[in-house]
């Protein structure tokens, strides 16, 4: 049996200034608790979950914050951190939405593919397909996906298969952006959407923890640096097309949010502000981005503190 410490025995997957870092944290009366929990796990996935936790501690201590680790609450749950920073207090909940799966290699985006780019619809098209695709496959693929993104709506989804059903592909109309013409962005071969049920999920448990009559904050980790988005969709909802709704100068149609975010229509009411982190151990810097309850009754110095700590860097 491997008798080595967690950090000893995954330090081959992180960054050695970090790991330095975190082992001084040896005698601190808060940190060294979570080093002790870091030393004590031995399989990778509840090693990298406290890792995470690490990583947002040592983030924070160089923004000049004060930690307590491991906070209890009167529901006999506990809170990751209690965060004290320039006279304001939150309670911080910090989950990591996916598991270190091995890095795949980045499919090569057929040249036929990029005619999709050509279409004037102001959209952001999420597509995915099989890598082993023909020349024709990839043709019938993009000649389906052309039509549909044409005549689609925001939140609209096509599956495409070739005559025999064998499964090619898929599109979706993922949101508005600027500009004229659509812009593509590559999905996972896991699917279109499924890191946002999974961010929910994580949403909702990290809520059962919360600190009463406190601002707490929830924020989710994940190796895919684009996945701000999902976090985003999480909480405020899909996009749809708003009918009922005056369009921005320039544009025909509105749009908005459905009512499967997890802020609508008064759930969550104590979940003020959550954020999201790019989780790659191999860094030495902090990638994150933070959203505000709209109309959460937050003062103004808290908003902005939460804004200096977890904006997109």
């Amino acid at each position: 049996m491997d008798g080595r410490t967690g950090l000893k025995r995954f330090e081959a997957r992180l960054n050695g200034t970090v790991v330095e870092e975190i082992r001084q944290w040896n005698g601190h009366p808060e940190l060294g608790k979570l080093l002790a929990s870091l030393d004590a796990h031995t399989h990778s996935r509840t090693f990298f979950s406290t890792y995470a936790e690490a990583i947002i501690a040592r983030h924070l201590l160089s923004c000049g914050c004060d930690l307590r680790f491991e906070v209890p609450t009167p529901a006999g749950k506990r809170c990751d951190f209690e965060v004290r920073c320039r006279g304001q207090r939150f309670f911080l909940h910090v989950k990591r939405a996916d598991s270190l799966r091995p890095a795949r290699r980045k499919p090569t985006v057929s040249s036929r593919l990029r005619y999709l780019e050509r279409i004037a619809r102001p959209y952001v098209v999420n597509v995915r397909w099989q890598e082993d695709l023909t020349d024709e496959q990839m043709h019938q693929f993009v000649t389906s996906a052309a039509e549909f993104v044409r005549r689609s709506r925001v939140g609209d989804e096509l599956a495409v298969a070739d005559d025999d059903g064998r499964a090619l592909g898929g599109v979706r109309i993922a949101a508005p952006c600027e500009g004229t013409h659509v812009r593509l962005e590559i999905d996972p071969p896991t699917g279109i959407g499924d890191d946002v049920p999974r961010i929910q999920k994580l949403m909702r448990k990290a809520y059962q923890q919360f600190m009463p009559r406190a601002t707490n904050v929830i924020l989710i980790g994940t190796t895919r640096p684009d996945a701000g988005d999902d976090v985003e969709t999480a909480l405020l909802g899909s996009h749809i097309e708003r009918w009922d709704a005056l369009p921005p100068r320039g544009r025909r149609i509105a749009h908005g949010r459905a009512s499967d975010g997890l802020w609508h229509d008064g759930q969550l009411p104590e979940s003020m502000a959550a954020g999201w982190f790019c989780f790659a151990p191999e860094d030495d810097a902090v990638q994150s981005s933070v959203w505000i309850r709209p109309g959460a009754p937050l003062e103004p110095p808290m908003k902005s503190l939460l804004a200096e700590l977890f904006e997109r860097r």
